[in-house]
């Protein structure tokens, strides 16, 4: 079984190179579709990941990540810093 690919570098990761740690939310886009993430204020090991506005799922960070990823790789970019 393939091993799932990692992302070495979130937006909400805190860094030098890192311009939007500090958001409080990302969104990933693909044409009319996009995907939302934002951290949970109460617990930062938990994402809220919410799909057009309409489904809205509670993830660890870990998954949050892994999630992240896998949009990337289906050709969701990153909407610019606001």
């Amino acid at each position: 079984m393939p091993q799932e690919k990692y992302p070495a570098n979130c937006p909400w990761d805190l860094g030098p190179n890192q311009k939007q740690a500090h958001q409080d939310e990302w969104i990933l886009v693909n044409g009319d579709q996009f995907v939302k993430f934002s951290k949970n204020k109460e617990d930062q090991n938990w994402f809220h990941i919410n799909k057009n506005d309409e489904v809205h799922e509670k993830f660890l960070a870990y998954q949050a990540r892994l999630t992240y990823q896998k949009l990337l790789d289906k050709g969701f970019k990153l909407q610019g810093k606001k």
